[in-house]
């Protein structure tokens, strides 16, 4: 830094931040441009009125040395720990995440459309991706733990994410061409393949999706009065019983009249500390099922409220992937979950007879002929339904 010192006075209300010594004020000109600033008298630290100029005292210097030292080892350490990260193929991910994958990525990825190849979780975790917030934060959670999904190197943001996957044993493929496979799985009626192992994966998956709308539905419905709710696991398993015999919308409705009436109580807390108000919600809906089921009571059904945002997730699931319609909501899962079973199987255990792959095409050549074709041996199949 060349200066031309036109001024310089010891300035006795100013102190050094390092070695708290009295400072020069000094005015000077650098490139012909006004410069002042102040300096210590003892150890020549600078203190500068902008962040256009460094000090070059000995003490800022040995710490901008350090920093850089670290700053590389860091790096280092990035790119080690890049190297140990496990590369999974996308076929392999279980069908929830696949699910949840595709749900994040339908709407950003589009042909024609200009898209970054990174997820930026900070601008879209409050979308309706799944019901509701938790579940596909702990579903992001999961998918960065697993390494499917990691931090971009060296980013000033932290949550920028790639998709760390194999497709079709290629390694790094583009976020179009994971898309792509995951809407030929879950769009194409199976003909392009299954993104399942086991029919179980399949209905797992659909409770735990029709769980989490109840949990959206009550998290709604006390957001109105200020309160805090949400699920845990004890909750989710009595969901789940529930679930075997009734109808969603009639799990609305049961939920909807316990939270009136603890509310007319004034029971619910506004803090759901230790899951309290979870836990009365639970007990009151166990005291109504019980009550009719020895009684015989009718449930009533309460439609879907049009004023909660449907999630991708749920879109995705129940009327894409599993053919349902508006029924789902008004009609016991053992009866929708009927309808499909069969179908799921079918494409679950069905193996290339000449090498035993599972990775085939479906064709359907008639109402109910479908063809099987292996991709790797190329042997055909014929099936009549």
């Amino acid at each position: 830094m060349l200066l031309q010192i036109l001024k310089k006075k010891l300035d006795e209300s100013t102190f050094c931040p390092l070695c708290r010594a009295s400072m020069y004020f000094i005015e000077a000109e650098e490139f012909e441009q006004e410069l002042n600033f102040h300096e210590c008298s003892h150890c020549k630290h600078q203190l500068f009125q902008d962040d256009k100029h460094n000090c070059h005292c000995e003490s800022c210097k040995n710490k901008r040395k350090k920093l850089l030292k670290e700053t590389l080892l860091q790096e280092q350490r990035k790119i080690k720990q890049k190297k140990d990260i496990v590369e999974h193929s996308l076929d392999q991910l279980n069908f929830l995440h696949k699910l949840f994958l595709l749900s994040l990525l339908d709407g950003h990825v589009q042909e024609g459309h200009v898209y970054n190849e990174f997820i930026r979780w900070e601008e879209i975790k409050y979308r309706p991706i799944t019901p509701n917030y938790f579940f596909q934060s702990h579903l992001m959670k999961q998918l960065v733990r697993d390494n499917v999904l990691v931090p971009k190197d060296f980013s000033d943001d932290p949550h920028t994410y790639y998709i760390n996957v194999r497709l079709d044993g290629y390694s790094e493929p583009s976020l179009y061409s994971v898309t792509q496979q995951l809407r030929h799985w879950f769009y194409e009626n199976l003909s392009l393949g299954i993104p399942f192992r086991t029919t179980e994966e399949v209905k797992s998956t659909l409770y735990i999706v029709l769980y989490q709308e109840i949990v959206q539905f009550m998290q709604h419905y006390c957001r109105t009065w200020g309160i805090q709710i949400a699920g845990n696991n004890a909750f989710q398993t009595f969901c789940y019983r529930l679930l075997e015999s009734l109808a969603l919308g009639q799990i609305y409705y049961l939920v909807q009249t316990a939270l009136e009436y603890l509310h007319q109580q004034k029971i619910l807390q506004v803090r759901n500390e230790n899951f309290i108000n979870t836990n009365l919600l639970k007990k009151t809906l166990q005291q109504y099922r019980e009550r009719s089921t020895t009684e015989k009571w009718e449930t009533p059904t309460l439609p879907r409220p049009q004023n909660i945002p449907f999630s991708k997730m749920s879109d995705i699931l129940l009327f894409r992937f599993l053919g349902y319609d508006e029924n789902i909501f008004f009609q016991p899962i053992w009866r929708s979950w009927k309808k499909i079973e069969p179908r799921l199987n079918f494409y679950s255990v069905k193996r290339c007879m000449y090498c035993g792959s599972n990775d085939l095409n479906v064709e359907y050549d008639a109402e109910n002929y479908v063809t099987l074709s292996c991709r790797k041996c190329k042997h055909q199949d014929h099936y009549f339904m």
